[in-house]
């Protein structure tokens, strides 16, 4: 291969590795990265790593990074590229105004299509996928799994209840509960409630909770419920998160659990009641036989005889006296 010294006479092939790529000139690893989620209006540094594959030189060209590929963060001008060598280029988004939520961070070299390749096809890349504008409020998200494979009358059955907040501010004990889980019929709690942190009670048929989720941070419920439904009964429910989306003290926003087993979101999590096994018999105890038809007969004949032979006998003991 040639030096990046000499050119070759070839083509440059601008390309921009993976994260992590190593055998880039003098041993480099390419870097392709964000610093990762950020409060609305909060800054994200962005890295990428250009390489040259080819041991042609590549003339000056624009490097360019964009979020959900439409928006532009940055260009920068890369004032060429020697055969067999590569670049770093840090960028930083500033994201005052970005829509929260998950975003797509992606880069490309060569975006004004000016150098003439080896290969065209490798100049983009996704350097971030999901990348999370946090609102600076509350952001609650919650799931909800059952314990156990089999659910027969009269089981026990933990549920476990995960509140998240991806928010950038805590989502606070405000007026009226922040979780309320309403059991359906063929559920009734026991009574065994535990939180990692605020309040839980059972108020009627109703498993309740209050307290403060903290920001980036989460809370765990636990609460046992006996199965009371009839077996061949599905049994669906979800709890309820109610919360504060605009950061003014009062829960305007709910968010139902949902049931992580499965690829819907938002969904409830189920069970269904199971008929409980049934007991082997008795040891030691001995079937009864069955009589054939003929065999019925036989015993009809045999039971009339001798009760002709009785009428008989008590006949002669009346004549004798």
């Amino acid at each position: 291969m040639a030096s990046a010294d000499e050119d070759c006479g070839k083509k440059p092939d601008l390309w921009l590795p993976p994260h992590g790529t190593t055998g880039l000139a003098n041993g480099g690893v390419s870097v392709q990265e964000t610093s990762g989620d950020v409060c609305q209006g909060g800054q994200v540094t962005i890295t990428v790593t250009v390489d040259n594959l080819s041991c042609g030189d590549a003339d000056p060209f624009e490097v360019t990074v964009t979020w959900d590929t439409i928006h532009v963060i940055g260009t920068q001008t890369v004032n060429g590229l020697p055969g067999c060598e590569y670049t770093t280029l840090t960028f930083v988004w500033d994201t005052t105004g970005v829509p929260t939520g998950e975003h797509e961070i992606g880069a490309c070299a060569d975006t004004g299509g000016v150098i003439e390749e080896l290969n065209e096809g490798n100049n983009c890349l996704t350097i971030d996928s999901d990348l999370l504008i946090r609102p600076n409020a509350p952001l609650i998200e919650a799931d909800k799994t059952s314990s156990g494979t089999t659910y027969e009358p009269g089981t026990v059955v933990t549920y476990t209840v995960t509140l998240w907040n991806d928010g950038c501010d805590d989502q606070d004990d405000n007026a009226g509960h922040e979780f309320v889980d309403a059991l359906p019929a063929g559920l009734d709690p026991t009574g065994d409630v535990s939180a990692s942190s605020g309040t839980i009670a059972v108020i009627g048929d109703q498993i309740v909770w209050d307290g403060v989720i903290p920001a980036g941070g989460y809370v765990t419920l636990v609460y046992k419920v006996t199965i009371t439904g009839e077996p061949g009964t599905d049994i669906c429910n979800q709890g309820t998160v109610n919360w504060d989306s605009t950061n003014d003290g009062t829960n305007d926003a709910t968010e139902p659990t949902n049931d992580p087993g499965t690829p819907i979101d938002d969904d409830p999590t189920c069970l269904t009641v199971s008929v409980g096994p049934v007991a082997p018999p008795l040891s030691g105890t001995i079937d009864a036989p069955t009589l054939s038809e003929w065999g019925m007969i036989a015993l009809s004949c045999l039971l009339a005889g001798a009760f002709w032979w009785s009428v008989r006998r008590q006949r002669r003991l009346a004549v004798r006296s």
